[in-house]
């Protein structure tokens, strides 16, 4: 398993996408990778100054491949219910979610609302909605992100039915009297 990012094409963007793009924050104006799973990519939006423009709206998942939402088996039972997260490619650990259909409106305008609402039940994606300026973020490059899914637990941590019981005591050793 390399984990290699794969190149992607800002057209082939669509909705389920785990991506990966440099993008430069308005706020702290440093430019730093974000990865997200793409909710919208292309939502027209018209701003408070009457100009249109495009958003790309997702849930962020790495910011400069600091991880920000860990996929484990809660997060990824969330995602279940609003389509399927399928492998793109197994070897490099890249994934997709695969809305269903009635949850997506088209492949540019992306999903309904209600699926932010469905999966930001969990408190670790509560707060993860990201939007960003299409046409900013089209500038750079854009890649399929690699993510890891921990939903397998190790052998020692497996969780049984039943309660461990303690193990029994030593017994004293008797001690003849032949003396």
């Amino acid at each position: 398993m390399a984990n290699k990012k794969q190149p992607y094409n800002w057209t082939r963007v669509k909705p389920g996408d785990i991506i990966s793009f440099r993008y430069k924050s308005k706020s702290t104006g440093k430019t730093l990778v974000q990865s997200l799973l793409v909710l919208n990519p292309r939502i027209p939006v018209t701003l408070k100054d009457g100009t249109k423009t495009k958003h790309l709206i997702g849930i962020k998942l790495e910011e400069s491949n600091r991880i920000e939402l860990r996929f484990n088996k809660r997060q990824v039972d969330i995602l279940n219910k609003t389509g399927d997260l399928e492998s793109v490619n197994a070897e490099e650990n890249i994934y997709r979610v695969k809305f269903k259909d009635r949850f997506v409106i088209n492949e540019i305008k992306g999903v309904k609302p209600i699926v932010y609402d469905l999966i930001s039940r969990s408190n670790e994606i509560q707060g993860r909605y990201r939007t960003y300026d299409y046409l900013q973020a089209k500038k750079s490059a854009v890649y399929l992100e690699p993510i890891r899914i921990f939903t397998k637990l190790k052998e020692e941590e497996k969780i049984d039915d039943k309660p461990k019981q303690p193990p029994k005591p030593k017994q004293p050793k008797e001690v003849s009297d032949e003396d």
